[in-house]
């Protein structure tokens, strides 16, 4: 059966009161979803506000200090504005448009003499008034502007969706920046107490140097030593100071307008397991997939929009005019006209039958990508919690190797002061226990940006309550606009 023909069969239908197309958008991604995550650990608490279980107070500031300021956050509250606009725009056909029109003219008339030659003998004027009232409304007895309009709602509840999206984005951005932060100066105290182990290691070979108990070569190889530390400084001052500038963005200031001065040097520590739910929760909790259903939704009705647009248009006009006119004496009349009419696609080289194939293949499209992101989601929290196990392993790891290589540096010190090792020996054992205090470090923020991103990966509901800002400028064009309104 042709586009066409189907079309002809669904006019009856559409007459009788029939749907022409059943919306029925699916509410899950169309995979198999467990009922369990793989984990046998079991979380102590549900928390929503994921960042304050660190029980960092300055961290909490930033948070809203950032959701409050960011500028990708405020490009996606103007995207939502863009789409709720369009939204309000795809709905108003669904009432009657009426426009005022008015019009006005001035004539005159050159009287000649009879032999029709150019004398002017006199000149009279006309003046003509026309106002009028038009109003047009189309008859949407296929629902194809309600679907239209619902499609565009949907879209705006998509981009709502993509607002919290970002924002849960950014407390992650914040929390890992604000981590490297705190790592860095973390580190930089674990440089100046290494270097002030090392600069006494080296007063203790020099003074074994200038009382002849040896010769230059521990020393030389003590300085070298320190000097291989002390050069470690300037590449985490630069990380710490680029840290701050991302971190000054992150907040919507320039980085001059950031106070670096109440940084901290400690790392927090790691919250209890939190509560994973099932990932059942994952549709309710995580806006990227309210989004995709949304988007997934809209389309669903643009292809019944679409359907619609094959079936015949109902239109309804009404127009009314008042005359006024002047020529020898005033004139006034009023005249008025309604009207409808139909309108019936016969032949337009089947674009509104392909335009259905390609808002179909749109849904289809949208049905998989809502699909994938529910895999991605499941795959994340997965990582997550998989990687903090491992990371956990590999500081019990360093924290044995560290006790070992504390030891092994204490006995070669020993040995190298009996005369028995050489100071080569010392020199090893001071590098690798210093090289595993730093890796601690950086392995301590590591495990803090997992349990962030298992956080992340749960999403959360607080987003919803969210309220679009406003920057100093558009606050005091509105505070000016109401003023003037009132």
């Amino acid at each position: 059966m042709t586009r066409l023909a189907r079309v002809w069969v669904l006019v009856p239908l559409g007459i009788g009161g029939c749907a022409l197309y059943d919306v029925q958008t699916p509410e899950q991604p169309a995979v198999s979803m467990p009922d369990a995550w793989s984990t046998s650990l079991e979380g102590t608490e549900s928390i929503d506000r994921w960042w304050t279980a660190f029980d960092d107070e300055a961290l909490d500031k930033l948070v809203e200090e950032a959701v409050r300021g960011n500028q990708s956050l405020r490009q996606a509250w103007a995207r939502m504005a863009q789409a709720s606009a369009q939204a309000g725009i795809s709905a108003a056909p669904l009432l009657p448009e009426v426009n005022l029109r008015s019009t006005q003219a001035r004539r005159s008339m050159v009287h000649y003499n009879r032999d029709d030659t150019f004398t002017v003998q006199g000149t009279h004027y006309d003046t003509s008034v026309v106002v009028g009232l038009g109003l047009s409304w189309e008859i949407d007895i296929w629902r194809r502007i309600h679907n239209t309009a619902q499609a565009a709602v949907l879209a705006a509840e998509a981009s709502r969706a993509d607002v919290e999206s970002t924002a849960l984005a950014l407390t992650g951005q914040v929390a890992d920046v604000w981590f490297t932060i705190r790592a860095q100066g973390e580190l930089l105290d674990v440089l100046g107490e290494q270097i002030r182990v090392s600069e006494a290691l080296l007063e203790s070979v020099e003074y074994r140097f200038a009382n002849g108990l040896t010769t230059s070569l521990p020393v030389l190889q003590q300085r070298q030593q320190l000097e291989a530390v002390r050069a470690r400084v300037p590449l985490v001052e630069a990380r710490l100071a680029t840290s701050l500038n991302a971190l000054a963005t992150l907040l919507g200031r320039t980085p001059q307008a950031l106070d670096a001065t109440q940084v901290q040097t400690t790392l927090p520590q790691l919250p209890p397991f939190p509560d994973l739910g099932t990932p059942a929760d994952l549709l309710l909790r995580r806006p990227d997939l309210r989004s995709r259903q949304r988007l997934l939704a809209s389309a669903d009705h643009a292809v019944a929009a679409a359907i619609a647009a094959m079936l015949p248009a109902i239109r309804f006009t009404l127009d009314a005019d008042l005359h006024y006119g002047q020529w020898g004496g005033p004139v006034l009349a009023n005249s008025a006209s309604i009207g409808g009419s139909l309108f019936q696609p016969i032949f337009d080289a089947d674009r509104r039958g392909l335009e259905v194939v390609r808002q179909e293949a749109i849904v289809q499209e949208r049905l998989a990508a809502f699909s994938q992101t529910f895999l991605t989601a499941t795959r994340e929290v997965e990582d997550a919690f998989e990687q903090e196990y491992w990371q956990q392993e590999l500081l019990a790891e360093i924290a044995l190797q560290t006790d070992i290589a504390r030891s092994q540096l204490s006995e070669a010190h020993l040995q190298y002061t009996e005369g028995v090792a050489e100071y080569l020996d010392v020199i090893s054992a001071i590098q690798t226990l210093q090289s595993l205090q730093r890796e601690d470090v950086e392995a301590r923020r590591q495990l803090l940006v997992y349990r962030a991103n298992l956080y992340l990966a749960l999403g959360g509901r607080w987003m919803e309550s969210l309220e679009q800002p406003f920057v100093e400028g558009e606050r005091s064009l509105h505070e000016v606009g109401e003023k003037e309104s009132s």
